[in-house]
């Protein structure tokens, strides 16, 4: 495996996370209480933020060719 092919491996990976944690998100929305809803967004929140967004610029900065294009547009 190149050193490309594991950092984009990585970012499918992270992408992927953040696409079920948005779906998890939806899925609960309609069913929880408004208080419990907003408290598990804000955690998913964190986990993007915290988390995922720092692995986005990490393999931005060393595989530059492999930035996702929505953070390129920012």
């Amino acid at each position: 495996m190149t050193r490309k092919d594991a950092y984009e491996k990585l970012l499918r990976l992270c992408e992927k996370h953040g696409s079920e944690l948005d779906g998890f998100l939806s899925d609960i929305q309609k069913e929880t209480a408004k208080e419990d809803f907003d408290n598990l967004r804000r955690i998913v929140g964190k986990i993007m933020g915290n988390g995922h967004y720092v692995a986005f610029e990490s393999i931005a900065s060393d595989v530059p060719e492999l930035t996702p294009d929505w953070m390129r547009r920012a």
